[in-house]
């Protein structure tokens, strides 16, 4: 046990100490965290419409009511609004007369505007069957069900960040450290030492899966703290899915080792890919916007089962079959995999 500590606090003393590591183990995770929070994990907010009321105001404000999606600010003239809306103070403006109704759009937001003039139909519609004495459509009442009612796509992003922070701690512990000890001749003379073998493995095995394990427990806590989400954690599914994560990653990394003449070139492929599988996994974007081709192979990634899993170990989906069979076969091949670069890695080292 005092080879293993004495490995593990060495270990833990380079890896503060490389900026590279931290940046992409511990920092990059949290960061995006950070970022798609303040994009997505805000929820949804109103749609901000600017009105001039030139005359009949109360019939467009009754109108206006009907569509709780829809903030109003009423302005006094027209030339108010339109600077309101040419510095996006509101989203798009109404001007209505009593018979017209003209709709102000922003010049530069050209990805929203569709969907604001489409606002627009609905309000001036509405505004028709008023004034012809229609009763208003039945409005559909949305309502999510599943696991967790109230989630928002962030709430998806989540899981799926604190799965991909514990796959890049794996995989970076064997691609990227091991591989770089080994090629430098460090493990060679760690074998000459009084140090077995194993401890050096789970030395190293061990500090990244801490790494990585933490890392998940921050991405959590920062989106609950900042952003207000509200998961219901089951600790075993967690445990389960992290270690699925880890221990495969560490797999695919001596996979990847095995495949890559130099430790920097795996290290380099190991994030190429491993930002390639999580792309086509539906982590950073929803899984539905694929094309059908790319779902099909992103369905058969490790990455998507564990952030499913990840998911349901959170509350957000319901726990599936296939992705706790995807997660213990992904561990299985980590272990099977780590400990076959082990005996490779290692048994130079032993006939020196």
């Amino acid at each position: 046990m005092r080879g293993f500590a004495a490995v593990f606090l060495a270990q833990l003393r380079i890896f503060l100490r490389n900026p590279v590591d931290l940046l992409v183990t511990a920092v990059l995770p949290l960061a995006l965290v950070l970022l798609f929070g303040f994009i997505w994990g805000r929820g949804e907010r109103p749609t901000r419409v600017g009105v001039v009321l030139l005359a009949d105001g109360e019939l467009l404000q009754s109108v206006l009511a009907e569509f709780p999606e829809l903030a109003p600010q009423t302005y006094p003239e027209a030339w108010a609004l339109e600077q309101a809306v040419a510095r996006r103070a509101v989203d798009f403006g109404l001007i209505w007369d009593g018979r017209e109704l003209t709709v102000l759009l922003a010049h530069g937001r050209v990805q929203e505007n569709p969907g604001f003039a489409a606002w627009a139909r609905r309000v001036a519609r509405a505004l028709e069957r008023r004034r012809a004495g229609v009763p208003p459509p039945v409005r559909p009442v949305k309502v999510h069900v599943g696991k967790l009612s109230a989630a928002t796509w962030y709430d998806h992003i989540v899981p799926g960040l604190m799965a991909v922070a514990l796959l890049q701690a794996g995989v970076f512990a064997v691609a990227g450290r091991l591989a770089a000890m080994r090629e430098r001749g460090i493990l060679r003379r760690l074998q000459a030492s009084p140090v077995p073998g194993w401890a050096v493995l789970a030395g190293v095995g061990l500090l990244r899966l801490g790494v990585g394990f933490a890392t998940a427990g921050l991405n959590l806590a920062l989106a609950q703290a900042l952003f207000g989400t509200a998961f219901s954690p089951h600790v075993g599914r967690l445990l389960f899915y992290g270690l699925a994560a880890g221990l495969g990653g560490m797999g695919f990394g001596a996979a990847l080792t095995a495949l890559a003449r130099r430790p920097g070139s795996a290290a380099t492929l190991g994030s190429v890919l491993v930002q390639a599988m999580v792309f086509l996994s539906g982590i950073y974007i929803p899984f539905e916007f694929l094309p059908p081709g790319l779902r099909a192979v992103g369905q058969i990634l490790p990455a998507y089962h564990l952030a499913q899993g990840m998911r349901a170990a959170l509350g957000v989906v319901e726990p599936a079959p296939s992705a706790f069979l995807a997660g213990l076969g992904f561990a299985l091949f980590g272990i099977l995999a780590f400990w076959g670069f082990g005996r490779r890695a290692l048994r130079p080292e032993s006939r020196a």
